[in-house]
């Protein structure tokens, strides 16, 4: 009885061992692949290169012939025609070769002295399995039919999960109508790590991102970008990614004209409960990188930590108005570069709770709290007070959807917020959204919205502006004064309100395709007028975004204005290219 048992447990053990093998791994393994021509197809995600192809392992492999194959996805690579496969202390020549980088095992066709099948195991090209049997896909190439590539090159180095690297790199677009002339090194990173996606850049109607350099932990890009102010111009943004949540990202918006905004973000986990955050932000004005005319910013660092069913933020700012040396006439250059030599520091903790269920009545609610000491030796927010205390409190309450009539869907959301300062001021925030909702196919829905948003506050010269969101007020540089912008409007006045109805009209016929129109009508108080205040008071937008490639798509959208303060469409059409 105990043989038997034992004999199964060793069965149970060898299988769980084959199994364990012949799961995927991780493979730091990269290529260094050359050739007459690379052809990269980002839609399939497969490198094919023709003519004296060379391909360099970094693990000591390089194989010789006519044709080449890599697929991204499986991580495989598969060369083909008068094979010459060479690696550390052996060297053979052949048919076909195939290796599963996620396996490490290798494929071989050898012609002489017979041909045969061979199989490598865990890189031992001195011992292959001679006569084995292989997988039925070993040397599989997938059919491109009439595909035309995105890239064209004649050398390219790969890594398999996380990027490719190509040389003098030519593009490609409208099935092959236009092909561009050889460019600079270009890098696509394709890692599923969505670290690499986070953005520091502040918004353009344009961007065109060029990867200049990478590693499968870091990113370096160039924006070609555009905007209604600085028409066109070039960034720099640069990724480090550490493990699977950590990264870095530090960016120069834009590179190419003097008002330039160099940012710092960073992310590290310090625990499985807990995480640090560092935000920094430098704004100059400068030509090129000599003497700025002018030099402001801030930095700010979170601590936050999960509790149960909440969580604690610890947040620490330092803000400067000026970083230059003062002088005697308040501003460098011409008096457009003034400053002011404030220096505010900013502490507290914040408190968020998880939503929660209010009882059976299917509302749902979270609660928000949070208390800031501010100190500045010049006067916080411009007035004497060296010392300014912060409280909030706030909640956010959200209905589920309800059955309406007409087979509409109805739901609603609530946040309001009562901040107070020991100017002494106080303030309170709230937004109301109504939303009804109707999905009339499965490419076709419309929405109705009601939103109504306000904030009164007893003194609008009595705020402060910091990074740092444990003040209960809206954080730099989403506002200059701290309190909220309704429908894109500074809040100049004590008690602003602003009601928008909103209609929008969505229409996808495919995933590659969805159309977007939307009309809004703006009632804002206490005074809405061209040049003054208020948004305009009505307005339409549509948008279009199509697929481009695989994972390429843009958006073309424009606005009208209904000749709010003479101007009827829109300056510009807002364009951008994304990767998704």
């Amino acid at each position: 009885m105990k043989t038997a048992i034992a004999g199964i447990a060793l069965a149970l053990a060898s299988a769980l061992c084959a199994r364990a093998e012949q799961a995927p791994q991780h493979s730091s393994v990269t290529i260094d692949l050359r050739a007459q021509r690379v052809n990269y197809f980002s839609d399939s995600a497969t490198i094919q290169a023709r003519g004296d192809v060379v391909a360099a392992l970094s693990n000591g492999v390089t194989v010789r012939g006519d044709a080449c194959s890599i697929d991204l996805s499986l991580r495989r690579i598969v060369v083909a025609g008068h094979v010459r496969l060479n690696a550390p202390g052996a060297s053979y020549g052949g048919a076909a070769f195939a290796d599963f980088l996620a396996f490490r095992r290798a494929y071989f066709v050898p012609l002489s002295p017979t041909p045969d099948r061979w199989t490598f195991l865990n890189d031992d090209y001195g011992h292959p399995e001679k006569g084995r049997e292989m997988p039925g896909d070993a040397f599989f190439l997938t059919d491109l039919g009439d595909a035309r590539p995105f890239i064209v090159a004649k050398e390219a180095v790969i890594d398999p999960e996380n990027y490719v690297r190509f040389d003098a790199a030519s593009f490609v677009f409208l099935n092959g109508g236009i092909q561009t002339p050889a460019l600079p090194r270009y890098v696509r990173n394709f890692s599923h790590n969505q670290n690499f996606g986070v953005n520091s850049l502040a918004g353009a109607t344009y961007d065109i991102p060029y990867g200049i350099a990478g590693s499968s932990t870091s990113l370096d890009t160039a924006h070609f970008r555009y905007d209604q102010q600085r028409k066109t111009y070039f960034s720099f943004e640069h990724h480090s990614v550490f493990g699977q949540a950590g990264y870095a990202v530090f960016s120069v918006n834009p590179i190419t004209q003097p008002a330039k905004q160099w940012s710092w973000l960073t992310y590290l986990p310090t625990g499985t409960s807990s995480a640090l955050v560092f935000d920094a932000q430098l704004f100059t004005y400068q030509y090129g990188l000599i003497q700025p005319l002018s030099s402001n910013g801030f930095a700010d660092l979170r601590l936050t930590r999960a509790l149960r069913n909440s969580s604690v933020t610890a947040e620490v700012s330092q803000a400067y108005g000026n970083l230059l040396a003062p002088n005697d006439l308040g501003y460098y250059g011409d008096p457009s570069h003034s400053y002011t030599q404030n220096h505010p520091t900013t502490e507290g903790v914040a408190w968020s709770g998880y939503d929660q269920r209010a009882g059976r009545s299917g509302l749902t609610f979270r609660l928000l709290s949070g208390a800031g000491h501010t100190r500045d030796v010049f006067g916080v927010g411009g007035s004497a007070k060296r010392d300014v205390e912060s409280l909030y409190v706030g909640a956010i309450v959200s209905t589920p959807v309800y059955r309406a009539p007409w087979g509409t869907g109805l739901n609603g959301i609530y946040q309001g917020q009562h901040v107070w300062l020991s100017y002494p001021n106080s303030m309170d925030f709230q937004t109301v959204t109504v939303s009804e909702s109707k999905r009339f196919s499965s490419k076709f829905a419309l929405t109705a919205s009601w939103v109504f948003q306000s904030v009164i506050t007893r003194r609008v010269d009595e705020t402060l502006a910091s990074p740092n969101s444990s003040t209960g007020l809206v954080p730099q540089p989403a506002s200059p004064n701290g309190l909220p912008l309704l429908a894109g409007t500074l809040t100049a006045f004590p008690h602003v309100s602003n009601q928008a109805l909103v209609l929008t009209a969505a229409v996808a016929p495919s995933p590659a395709f969805q159309f977007t129109v939307s009309a809004q009508r703006n009632n804002y108080r206490p005074i809405q007028q061209p040049f003054v205040a208020g948004p305009p008071r009505y307005q339409a937008a549509a948008d279009i975004r199509t697929r481009l490639g695989k994972t390429l798509f843009v958006d073309i959208g424009r606005a009208y204005y209904f000749d709010w303060a003479g101007q009827r469409w829109s300056p510009a059409f807002s364009i951008q290219v994304s990767e998704q």
